[in-house]
């Protein structure tokens, strides 16, 4: 995965998870968890430390454990390292960002393609996994999405930052929004006919933030949805009908 373009972003190193060393190479290598999970395991270690030295003349053997579980999470925490993300290759200091590139041709213009996609409340129309797009100005959208039924919507506010009519639409999240997303849309008459329509979505996972091991768990199965969401467009341009 790669920047989509470099004129798009204020922040491109939030969406360039394909040679994020070079620019991370700052941190302290040793250090593998985020600030989040530190203060958690600080938490969670000095709970377990204190409850199991209380018990360790009454119940010896849970009291150990707990001594034990509480020392390895506090040291955790204090340290910022953990051996079982350095095992499996996770590092939650960086964040997990999902890209989606896709390409294909539709039979429809491109004035007319590139005119519905601009229309970015005709998203949703095609996007299962994206409930609304309200557009506030010629520019600015506010846009609520839901990766899976059993997770809760996540709403931000974007903007397009590049357009070239019938051509290009390039867009991303405002500065502060709760979630890194980004986008570009490309409409190119295609040599036989129709319109050669090249998509790109990017999200910095919206579970980053519980560590890289689960974002990298979960960022398969949301890639497919966002995957399979631009692929309806190809269905509903051309038969005008909503995809199941």
């Amino acid at each position: 995965m790669a920047i989509i373009y470099p004129d798009m972003y204020n922040r491109p190193e939030k969406y360039n998870t394909g040679n994020t060393e070079n620019h991370l190479n700052l941190r302290n290598e040793y250090v593998n968890i985020n600030t989040p999970e530190r203060i958690l395991s600080v938490i969670s270690g000095a709970f377990l430390l204190y409850s199991g030295i209380k018990s360790l003349f009454k119940h010896p053997v849970k009291g150990l454990s707990k001594v034990v579980a509480g020392g390895t999470l506090f040291m955790r925490g204090a340290s910022g390292h953990c051996p079982v993300y350095e095992a499996v290759g996770a590092d939650s200091t960086k964040p997990e960002v999902i890209n989606i590139k896709q390409k294909f041709t539709v039979t429809s213009p491109s004035n007319e393609v590139y005119q519905f996609w601009r229309r970015l409340e005709n998203l949703p129309l095609f996007m299962h996994h994206i409930e609304s797009v309200e557009e506030k100005g010629p520019i600015h959208s506010h846009w609520r999405a839901r990766f899976s039924k059993n997770t809760p919507a996540i709403s931000w506010n974007a903007e397009i930052v590049k357009e070239i009519e019938n051509q290009f639409i390039g867009w991303h999240s405002v500065k502060g929004s709760p979630l890194e997303h980004g986008g570009k849309v490309e409409f190119n008459d295609a040599p036989g006919g129709g319109t050669e329509v090249e998509v790109v979505f990017s999200y910095q996972s919206p579970i980053g933030g519980l560590g890289t091991g689960l974002a990298k768990q979960f960022s398969p199965a949301i890639e497919e949805i966002i995957r399979e969401d631009i692929l309806n467009f190809k269905h509903f341009i051309e038969t005008k009908e909503v995809p199941d």
